[in-house]
């Protein structure tokens, strides 16, 4: 038999019919999940930032560097380059002619070469030769004229010492006999100036060389009223220019001349003819400069130019190197002249090591086209900055750039 349970007294069941039933509480969850997902999306972030930071403000600045070579021992090297002009020695030469006359025969071309007794023109000589015969003939007058006066005079000078005649009557024997002297040497005077005209009429090359320009043709005038209408000299036939010792003419900056010096050696290359160098030496430095160009002229011998393709008046680059001399030479390092900077207290170059911009001390030799010649404080192969920052300071980060 089972026991049942009590009922509840009414009091107790009113009660616990006006309780409030409290909803239940969900399990509560941990916060450490959201904090952590923050922090990594933080980290991400501040990586990003920090690599942006990096490439752009935080980047070291970038500058154009260049690597220090260096010459072999014996390797000239260049000092400096100019541009000039093929000439001569003895630049041009007008050759004209000394008597007037036709142009009867005149073989010559431009662009001609010619040797010392070549034909150039020739002048109808006609007239010439006329008045050399003529001449001739005086003169065969005189020398009769003077056998006939030496007879006469000594014939009056025997009878005047034997008292016979008088002495006014030898005196005009020896008078007249004096007179045809004269006349026979102004015929002899006469003759020679005729055969030189006739000379000139052939007119000849003086020189080995080449015609540039030729004045006259087969049938031209020569005569003292042409010189207005033809623009050049009255007797002018042509102009040749002495191929004999070829030059390079080219100016030079005042401020370089002090490298170039008498004998020393050059290369003359034709723009016309890139691949030909030739070889050349300083032969003549004009002793005025040119005041509103500030340049000096500097002419260099061709030593072996060749004709057929060197012309006077052709466009050529002179380069002047410097002198070997048979001293045994170390290797020259040479440096880019625009990563030499200098102060009061001497000159430096920026070296970079490792990222690093250092100021490195140097002390400067020759110059030379390629870059400055570096005595001590490089020894080649280092990395320079070219055209440095002015803001640069030593130790600084930078980012190398090859130029």
């Amino acid at each position: 038999m089972s026991a049942e349970t009590p009922p509840r007294p009414a009091n107790i069941r009113e009660l616990e019919s006006l309780r409030i039933a409290r909803a239940e509480k969900p399990p509560r969850r941990s916060r450490l999940l959201p904090l952590a997902i923050g922090v990594v999306i933080l980290a991400a972030l501040g990586a990003g930032a920090y690599e942006v930071y990096l490439n752009t403000y935080g980047k070291p600045p970038e500058v154009q560097t260049a690597i220090v070579t260096f010459k072999s021992a014996g390797q000239p090297g260049v000092l400096l380059t100019g541009s000039g002009y093929i000439v001569t020695k003895q630049k041009y030469i007008t050759i004209g002619a000394q008597v007037i006359g036709q142009i009867v025969e005149e073989p010559i071309q431009e662009g001609q070469h010619v040797k010392p007794g070549d034909l150039l023109a020739r002048i109808d000589d006609r007239d010439y030769v006329a008045q050399l015969n003529q001449a001739n003939a005086d003169r065969d007058l005189a020398k009769a004229n003077v056998a006939l006066t030496k007879a006469q005079m000594e014939r009056l000078a025997a009878l005047y010492q034997a008292h016979v005649e008088n002495k006014n009557d030898y005196e005009v024997a020896l008078n007249a006999y004096n007179t045809a002297l004269a006349s026979l040497e102004k015929a002899e005077a006469e003759i020679r100036y005729a055969q030189f005209n006739v000379q000139q009429c052939t007119i000849r090359s003086p020189i080995d060389g080449v015609v540039l320009q030729k004045y006259r043709e087969v049938g031209s005038m020569i005569s003292y009223g042409n010189a207005v209408t033809t623009g050049y000299g009255i007797a002018d036939i042509a102009q040749l220019a002495d191929t004999t010792d070829m030059r390079a003419e080219v100016d030079v900056n005042e401020s370089d001349i002090a490298k170039v010096g008498m004998g020393a050696p050059a290369t003359v290359t034709l723009d016309a003819y890139p691949d030909r160098p030739f070889a050349a030496k300083v032969a003549k430095i004009d002793p005025e400069a040119d005041r509103q160009k500030g340049t000096v002229e500097v002419e260099v011998h061709i030593l072996k130019p060749d004709l057929s393709v060197i012309k006077p008046e052709m466009s050529a680059k002179v380069t002047f190197d410097a002198i070997v001399t048979n001293q045994v030479q170390q290797a020259l390092v040479l440096v880019p002249k625009k990563a030499v900077v200098g102060d009061g207290a001497g000159s430096y170059v920026w070296v970079v090591r490792d990222g690093t911009a250092l100021k490195a001390p140097v002390l400067l030799g020759r110059e030379f086209q390629d870059g400055m010649e570096v005595k001590s404080g490089l020894s080649g192969g280092e990395t320079v900055i070219v055209v440095p920052p002015a803001t640069l300071a030593d130790g600084q980060r930078v980012t190398p750039v090859a130029s």
